[in-house]
C-alpha cells in the first residue's frame, strides 16, 4: 500500500509538472515515470531512516516521496535531458 501512494504521489507531482509547465522539453509519459521514480526513491530513503520496514505508512515517507519527485524532474529540466 506504501508503494502505491508513493507512485500516486509522484504520478501527481508529474501531471503538475506538465499541466504547469507544458512548454518544456520531454513527453508527458516520460514526465509521469520520471516523476513517480524519484518518488519511490524518496520515500524508501525516508522509510529506511524512519524504521526500516517499507510495508507502514508514515507522513515523512509521503513528503520524502513528493520531494524526490520534485528533484528528480528539478534535475531533469536542468540537464535538458
Amino acid at each position: 500500500m506504501t508503494l502505491i501512494i508513493w507512485i500516486v504521489t509522484g504520478l501527481a507531482v508529474g501531471w503538475l509538472k506538465r499541466v504547469l509547465l507544458p512548454g518544456r522539453p520531454g513527453g508527458f509519459v516520460p514526465t509521469l515515470i520520471l516523476a513517480a521514480i524519484g518518488a519511490l526513491i524518496g520515500g524508501y530513503i525516508a522509510t529506511y531512516f524512519i524504521n526500516g520496514e517499507i510495508g507502514s505508512l508514515h507522513l515523512a515517507g509521503i513528503v520524502a516521496a513528493l520531494a524526490g519527485a520534485l528533484l528528480m524532474l528539478l534535475i531533469v529540466v536542468k540537464l535538458k535531458i
